[in-house]
């Protein structure tokens, strides 16, 4: 089930609907489950504490915390923000679910790699969505040389505020001073989208904190 990337108030009534009758709720961190009800409930959307059972799956116990969820009747995933499965935890679960024969239903929600390029502009006709690289240098020049035989495709990535200098430089050595956009803190109170040159976007930020989605445009030979 999808929620917010960070406005409150682009939860959906079905989200909510499904939270206030929801009896497990599998969440990435209890602590951002309930600032969550919290503000719910401040909100006047919800009128009680969550009473339920949460339970926690996230990147570090997903493997071996899969088994265990499964065992339950019914649970509601959810991430801490923005879809679950998507550069979030939760495939594993999904994925044991269906070899179970299972059922799965999903409430959709954001994403940050849809809102970022609904906002850069850029051709949504072929997307390439990268979510994290490979710290490893040499695990990311792969995937740059893989990517040198695509044309015309937008690439989405995420990548870490401390991180984002080096992506844009490898960006620009392996497919020049391409047009790039950076999505910065999307629906906060500091959202930034910056569009320029590869050279130039960094420093058209007023910040380089929080997350970011990086996108450019490989474009087609001349």
């Amino acid at each position: 089930m999808g929620l917010p990337l960070g406005n409150i108030e682009d939860i959906s009534i079905r989200v909510v609907k499904t939270l206030d009758k929801a009896s497990v709720i599998v969440c990435e961190d209890t602590r951002f489950f309930h600032k969550l009800w919290q503000k719910l409930m401040n909100m006047e959307v919800l009128n009680h504490k969550f009473t339920g059972k949460l339970m926690v799956l996230n990147d570090f116990n997903e493997k071996h915390e899969v088994e265990r969820v499964v065992m339950k009747d019914e649970v509601i995933l959810v991430s801490d923000a923005g879809m679950p499965t998507i550069s979030d935890p939760g495939f594993r679960l999904v994925s044991r679910v269906i070899e179970m024969g299972g059922q799965i239903a999903c409430v959709p929600g954001p994403t940050a790699m849809t809102t970022a390029l609904a906002l850069s502009g850029f051709s949504a006709d072929k997307v390439l969505f990268l979510g994290f690289l490979a710290r490893k240098l040499g695990k990311r020049r792969e995937i740059w040389e893989w990517l040198k035989t695509t044309t015309g495709v937008t690439v989405v990535i995420y990548e870490s505020p401390r991180r984002v200098e080096r992506l844009l430089l490898e960006i620009r050595e392996t497919f020049g001073d391409v047009e790039t956009c950076i999505a910065r803190e999307l629906t906060k109170e500091h959202e930034e989208v910056v569009i320029d040159k590869a050279s130039e976007v960094v420093a058209k930020l007023r910040s380089i904190k929080g997350e970011m989605v990086i996108l450019f445009r490989k474009k087609d030979p001349q």
